[in-house]
C-alpha cells in the first residue's frame, strides 16, 4: 500500500472511530497526502520554538509535520468533534496548544504570541479569512494558505487580467504573494469539487493601509468595468484631476482599474492628495 492510499485509510478509519461526518456548513476536506502536508510546513518553515496559529487544523495532517519542525502549534477548531479527537491524540504534545472557536471571533486572542498562519481554509469562508489577513496585517509576518484554485489565481493576477479585484490588490499592498504547489481533488476525505493552490504570504516591511488608500481601492473596484475617472468623483475634485494623477503613474487617462497593478495605488492617491493641495 503506497503512502497516499495509507493515509487516506487511516483519515476514514479516525472518522469512522470517533463517529465523525464531514459537515458541509464547516466546509470540512481532510487533507490526507502526506507529501503535500510535508511541504506545506516545509513552506512555513517555523524556527525552532516559534509560535504558529494553525486555522482549521483537522485531523492534524499539517499539525503534526508543523510540530516535528519545532514549532509550538496553536489550533483553533470550530467543530467540538475535532476538537475533542485532537485534545486526547496529541494530549502528550507540550507545543500545542488548542482553542476552541471560530477563528472570526478568537483571531485577536490567539495571535497573541503567533506571528505566523498556516491553514488549509474552509472554502466556504475563504472571504473572511482573506480579510482577517489583511486586518490583521500588522501582527502576521507571514502566512501559508491552502485555498480553491480559482481564488489564488484572483490573488496572484496582474494588470490586465479580468480575475484581480479589491481583495487581491489590498492583500497584495501588505504580502509579497507567491505560488507554492497545486493539490489535487484526490488528496482529501472526502475530495472537494474543484482544485487547490497553496500559497505563501509574506509580510512587506513597513508596509501599511490607510483608510483612504483602502476607500480608493474598495471605490474603485466597486465599478470595475468602468473608468476611473468616471468612479473616482468622490475623493478627487474633478475628472481631469483624475486623468492627470493616472498620467504622472504612467497610466492612460481613460484606464480602468483591473489595468493597474497593486503598487500604482498607492501612487495614484498620492497623486490625487496632492493634486487637491494645488
Amino acid at each position: 500500500m503506497c503512502a497516499i492510499t495509507a493515509a487516506k485509510t487511516s483519515v476514514r478509519d479516525v472518522l469512522a472511530r470517533h463517529s465523525i461526518q464531514p459537515r458541509k456548513r464547516f466546509g470540512q476536506n481532510f487533507l490526507h497526502d502526506p507529501a503535500v502536508c510535508a511541504r506545506i510546513a516545509a513552506a512555513v518553515a517555523p524556527a525552532a520554538g516559534e509560535s504558529v496559529l494553525e486555522i482549521g487544523p483537522g485531523l492534524g495532517a499539517i499539525t503534526r509535520p508543523l510540530l516535528a519542525l519545532g514549532a509550538r502549534v496553536t489550533a483553533v477548531e470550530v467543530d467540538p468533534r475535532i476538537a475533542d479527537y485532537l485534545e486526547e491524540d496529541l494530549r502528550a504534545e507540550p507545543r500545542f496548544r488548542l482553542v476552541r472557536g471560530d477563528i472570526r471571533e478568537v483571531a485577536d486572542s490567539a495571535l497573541s504570541e503567533a506571528r505566523v498562519v498556516v491553514g488549509n481554509l474552509p472554502y466556504s469562508i475563504t472571504g473572511p479569512l482573506l480579510a482577517l489577513l489583511i486586518e490583521q496585517a500588522p501582527r502576521i509576518d507571514r502566512a501559508v494558505v491552502m485555498i480553491q484554485r480559482e481564488v489564488a489565481t484572483r490573488l496572484l493576477a496582474g494588470a490586465g487580467g479580468r480575475e484581480i479585484g479589491a481583495p487581491s490588490v489590498l492583500l497584495r499592498l501588505l504580502y509579497d504573494v507567491s505560488r507554492v504547489l497545486e493539490v489535487g481533488r484526490g488528496a482529501f476525505v472526502p475530495p472537494p469539487e474543484v482544485k487547490s493552490v497553496v500559497l505563501r504570504l509574506v509580510r512587506r516591511e513597513g508596509a501599511t493601509l490607510d483608510p483612504a488608500l483602502r476607500e480608493l481601492v474598495n471605490r474603485a473596484y466597486a465599478h470595475r468595468r468602468k473608468m476611473l475617472r468616471k468612479t473616482l468623483g468622490a475623493v478627487a475634485a474633478s475628472e481631469e484631476a483624475i486623468a492627470s494623477a493616472l498620467a504622472a503613474i504612467g497610466r492612460a487617462p481613460n484606464a480602468r482599474p483591473e489595468e493597474l497593478e497593486p503598487g500604482d495605488w498607492p501612487r495614484l492617491r498620492e497623486e490625487l492628495a496632492a493634486g487637491d493641495r494645488r
